[in-house]
C-alpha cells in the first residue's frame, strides 16, 4: 500500500495535478481475489483553475501499468459529467473497502453527490448487459475461467439489489449477497476460497446448481427491471462544487 501511495505522490508532481481520491477496483476490491490478480487502482485528479479555461479539448484522463499494478487516473470534470449520468464504474469507486488516499472532506461530499445523482436503471443496465455479455461468452462450455463466471454472478447479485432494494449496491460480493438465501451464499463463498488458490487461467467445470440459479434470476431479473427510478437532477449542484473545487485550488 505504501508503494501504491509513493507512485500517487510521484505522479502528482510530475503531471502537475492534486489528487483528490485513490481506491482499488478488481477483483481484490469485489471480493475474489486470484494468488496473481492485478492491482487496479483508480484515483480521480484535478488540476490548477487556469487548466480548466483553455479552448482547446484537453486529455482528461490517465493510465499507466507498473509491473502488476493497473493504474487509471480521471479529471474530476470528466467524473462530474458521468456522475450526472449515474455513471456505475465511478460510483462503485466510493464503495471501495480498499482506499489509497482521500482528501479531507472530498469522498464525503462526493458520496453526497451520488445521492443526489444516483439512478437504479441506469445502474441496473449497466450490471444487465454485462450479465448478459459473460452469459453468452460461458453458456456453451463446461469448463469455465473462474473468473469471468464470478464476473456473471456478481453482475446478476448486483441488478438483483437494485430490483429489491434500489439504494445505491455494495461494491464487494459478500455485501451483495445478503439478499439471496443462505445456501446460496455458502456455494458462492466455497468457490471465493477456490479462486483464492488458484491462478487467473483456471478452469472450472460449471455447477449444474449455480447454473441453474443463474438461469432463474436472468428470469426474475427480465420480469422486474421496469420502473425502478431515475435521477432527475440538474446540472446545478455539479457545477457548484466543480466551481468551489477548481477555485479552492487556484494558482495563487
Amino acid at each position: 500500500m505504501e508503494k501504491i501511495r509513493e507512485i500517487l505522490k510521484n505522479l502528482e508532481q510530475k503531471k502537475k495535478i492534486k489528487i483528490l481520491y485513490a481506491c482499488e477496483t478488481g477483483s481484490r476490491a469485489w471480493g475474489f481475489p486470484s494468488p496473481d490478480s492485478d492491482y487496479d487502482i483508480r484515483f480521480i485528479y484535478m488540476h490548477e483553475r487556469d487548466w480548466y479555461l483553455s479552448l482547446s479539448q484537453r486529455k482528461d484522463t490517465l493510465e499507466f501499468m507498473d509491473g502488476e499494478l493497473d493504474i487509471t487516473g480521471w479529471d474530476l470534470k470528466k467524473c462530474l459529467t458521468l456522475l450526472k449520468k449515474s455513471n456505475a464504474p465511478l460510483i462503485e469507486r466510493f464503495q471501495s473497502p480498499i482506499e489509497y488516499y482521500a482528501v479531507a472532506g472530498f469522498k464525503t461530499d462526493f458520496r453526497n453527490l451520488i445521492g443526489n445523482y444516483y439512478s437504479p436503471t441506469a445502474v441496473f443496465f449497466h450490471h444487465y448487459s454485462l450479465a448478459q455479455k459473460f452469459r453468452e461468452e460461458l453458456k456453451d462450455k463446461q469448463e469455465v475461467r473462474l473468473k469471468n463466471y464470478f464476473y456473471l454472478i456478481r453482475s446478476l447479485l448486483s441488478c438483483n439489489w437494485i430490483v429489491n432494494d434500489k439504494t445505491v449496491l455494495p461494491m464487494d460480493i459478500e455485501g451483495l449477497m445478503k439478499l439471496i438465501d443462505t445456501g446460496r451464499r455458502i456455494e458462492i463463498r466455497n468457490l471465493i476460497k477456490l479462486k483464492e488458490r488458484v491462478d487467473e487461467e483456471y478452469l472450472h467445470t460449471k455447477d449444474r446448481s449455480l447454473d441453474s440459479w443463474v438461469d432463474s434470476l436472468f428470469e426474475v431479473l427480465d420480469g422486474s427491471r421496469e420502473n425502478m427510478g431515475v435521477s432527475k437532477a440538474d446540472h446545478s449542484a455539479l457545477n457548484e462544487f466543480f466551481l468551489k473545487m477548481v477555485n479552492g485550488n487556484a494558482d495563487n
